[in-house]
C-alpha cells in the first residue's frame, strides 16, 4: 500500500507560510540594517529625504501633497513666532531694542497673519507674509535665529511664498528637502545602493522621543550619528538654557560607548558644513561661543581648522579607541552630489565592517598614504 499523503488545506498553508518565512530570513542575511542618530535639527530626516530620492522610489505627486501642510506650518508658524520674539527682545533687552518695530503696513499685515483660521497659505496670507518679510524687524529676528529657534530654511519658503501659494502648488524636490518639521517615532525604508540592500531607519531627535530608541537597537550593522556644525552657538528647542552643539556631543559620547554597538560601524556625519562655513565667515561668530570650544586657539574663521577641531571633540569621546574607529564625514544634506557621494563611502565601510565581522577580512586595509584606516582617519 503506498505511503499515505496529507491532503490537509491547513498543513498545506502551514507549510508555505514557513518556507516564506525561511525565504525572508534569508535574505535579511543579506540586508544591513542601517541606523540614524543624533539630535533635533541635525539633518537626519533630511538625509533620509535624499536616499529616497536617490535610491527608493523617489516623490510621485501624491507622495509630494503630504508635505504640502508642513510647509504651509512652516511658513505661517514661524513668522507668527517672529512676532511673538520682537516684544520678546524688547523686553529683554530695552537697551540695545526699545526701538524695535514694525511699519505700519507691517502691522497691518501682522494682524491678517495672526488671525488667520487656519494655516492654509492662500492669496492673502502670502501677500502678509512678503509684507512682514522686508520688515527690518523680522530680518533682525531672522538674524538671531540662533536663539530665537527659527529654523535656517524659513528664509527660503518666505522668498518663495507666491509661488506655494498658488492654488496648483505641487512641492518640488528642495521643497521637501528644506521643510522642516520635527519626526516622531520611527521612520524606516529598504534601498539598494550598488546592488547592496540597506534597511534605513529614521528616529525623532528630540530628547522626549529618544526613549523610543532602543527599540531599533538590536542587530544594527552601522550607526550614522549625524550632528549639525552650524548648532555651536543655538539653544536646544526643548531647553533653551543648554547649548545644541554641548547635547550633541553628550548625546555622541552616550550611542558611542553604549553597550549595544561594541561590534557595529560608528560613522559620524558633521552635517550643515554650508551654513557652518557661513556663520565662520561672518566675522562675529567664532566657535568659542559653544562651551565646549571655549578653548580653540585656532584662527577664528578657519574652515579646516574649526572643523578639525570640532571632529576630535566628538570623536575623544570614544572610550574604546584601541578597538573601534569612528569615521567621520562632513556632509551638506541638502546638496545631492555630496551626499550620493558620501554614501557610495559608507557602503564600502558597512560591507567591510560586516566582513571583518564575519572573520572574512583581517582590516579595513590602507589608504593611499600607507595608513589604516580603522586608525579612524575622517573621510571627507
Amino acid at each position: 500500500m503506498g505511503q499515505c499523503m496529507s491532503s490537509d488545506p491547513d498543513s498545506k498553508e502551514n507549510n508555505d507560510i514557513n518556507k516564506t518565512i525561511q525565504k525572508d530570513k534569508s535574505k535579511d542575511k543579506y540586508v544591513k540594517k542601517l541606523l540614524f542618530l543624533g539630535s533635533g535639527g541635525s539633518g537626519k530626516s533630511t538625509l533620509f529625504k535624499q536616499l529616497r530620492t536617490l535610491h527608493g522610489t523617489g516623490y510621485a505627486d501624491k507622495d509630494r501633497l503630504q508635505f504640502k501642510d508642513h510647509i504651509f506650518a512652516q511658513i505661517v508658524e514661524q513668522m507668527r513666532l517672529c512676532l511673538e520674539c520682537i516684544d520678546i527682545l524688547k523686553e529683554d533687552e530695552p537697551d540695545e531694542y526699545k526701538d524695535v518695530e514694525l511699519s505700519d503696513s507691517g502691522k497691518q499685515a501682522a494682524d491678517i497673519l495672526q488671525s488667520a483660521p487656519t494655516l492654509q497659505v492662500n492669496a492673502q496670507i502670502s501677500e502678509a507674509i512678503e509684507i512682514l518679510w522686508k520688515e527690518d524687524a523680522i530680518r533682525l529676528i531672522y538674524d538671531l535665529r540662533a536663539t530665537m529657534k527659527i529654523d535656517d530654511s524659513c528664509a527660503y519658503f518666505w522668498d518663495e511664498v507666491q509661488r506655494i501659494a498658488a492654488p496648483d502648488y505641487v512641492p518640488d524636490d528642495k521643497d521637501i528637502l528644506l521643510v522642516r518639521y520635527r519626526t516622531t517615532g520611527v521612520i524606516e525604508q529598504k534601498f539598494e545602493i550598488k546592488k547592496n540592500l540597506f534597511h534605513v531607519f529614521d528616529v525623532g531627535g528630540q530628547k522626549s522621543e529618544r526613549k523610543k530608541w532602543i527599540h531599533c537597537f538590536e542587530s544594527v550593522t552601522a550607526v550614522i550619528f549625524v550632528a549639525s556644525l552650524s548648532c555651536y552657538d543655538e539653544v536646544m528647542f526643548e531647553d533653551e538654557e543648554k547649548n545644541s552643539m554641548v547635547d550633541s556631543i553628550e548625546l555622541f559620547k552616550q550611542i558611542c560607548n553604549n553597550e549595544w554597538f561594541k561590534d557595529t560601524a560608528m560613522i559620524l556625519f558633521l552635517n550643515k558644513k554650508d551654513l557652518f562655513a557661513e556663520k565662520l565667515n561672518s566675522g562675529d561668530k567664532p566657535i568659542t561661543l559653544c562651551p565646549y570650544f571655549e578653548q580653540y586657539s585656532g584662527p577664528e574663521t578657519g574652515f579646516d581648522e574649526t572643523t578639525s577641531y570640532i571632529k576630535e571633540a566628538f570623536t575623544s569621546k570614544n572610550k574604546h579607541q584601541e578597538d573601534k574607529s569612528i569615521f567621520t564625514h562632513l556632509t551638506c544634506a541638502t546638496d545631492q552630489n555630496n551626499v550620493e557621494k558620501v554614501f557610495n563611502d559608507v557602503q564600502h565601510i558597512i560591507i567591510e565592517n560586516s566582513l571583518m565581522s564575519a572573520g572574512l577580512m583581517g582590516d579595513f586595509g590602507g589608504d593611499d598614504n600607507g595608513n589604516s584606516a580603522n586608525s579612524g582617519t575622517a573621510l571627507m
